[in-house]
C-alpha cells in the first residue's frame, strides 16, 4: 500500500467526518487509523455475527469494543484478501450499519481496506455500497 500524504488523508478525514457511506481505501491498512476497531475480513461468521453461549445469543467481541470507543471507527480489513463472494457476508454492516439483531453505535464510520481494487478483487454489491477514495 502506498504511503498517506497529506491530500489523501485531509480527502479521508473529510469523509469520516461527513459519515454519508462507508469508506473504501487501498493505500492504508486497518492499523493505520487510530482508535479503531479492525475486524479482519477473513473472520470467521461466528466472529463476525456473534454465537450462542448455552442459551444465550452473545453479541460479537469486535461490537462490544466498537461500543466503548470515541470516534467510533470500524475497519473492515483486507477485503480484497478474501474471496468475492466471500465479500458478501459483510453487507449486512455496510447497508445496514448492522449485524444480526444488532445495530452499528450512531455515527459509526466504516472504512474498508484493499490492496487491490478492481472488478477482479470488490465483490460488486460490496462495491455499490461505499465511497472509493482511490491511492
Amino acid at each position: 500500500m502506498s504511503i498517506m500524504n497529506d491530500a489523501k488523508r485531509e480527502l479521508l478525514m473529510s469523509y469520516i467526518k461527513s459519515n454519508v457511506a462507508p469508506i473504501l481505501v487501498d493505500f492504508i491498512d486497518g492499523n493505520s487509523i487510530h482508535n479503531s476497531v479492525v475486524l479482519p475480513a477473513n473472520c470467521e461468521i461466528t466472529e463476525l455475527n456473534g454465537h450462542y453461549d448455552n442459551v444465550e445469543f452473545v453479541s460479537p467481541e469486535w461490537l462490544n469494543k466498537l461500543e466503548g470507543s470515541t470516534p467510533s471507527i470500524l475497519v473492515i480489513d483486507k477485503i480484497d484478501s478474501i474471496p468475492k463472494n466471500e465479500q458478501t457476508k459483510f453487507v449486512e454492516i455496510l447497508k445496514y450499519r448492522q449485524v444480526s439483531t444488532y445495530e452499528l453505535p450512531k455515527n459509526t464510520v466504516i472504512v474498508v481496506t484493499a490492496k487491490e481494487i478492481n472488478e477482479n478483487t470488490i465483490n460488486e454489491e460490496i462495491y455499490s455500497l461505499v465511497a472509493y477514495i482511490k491511492g
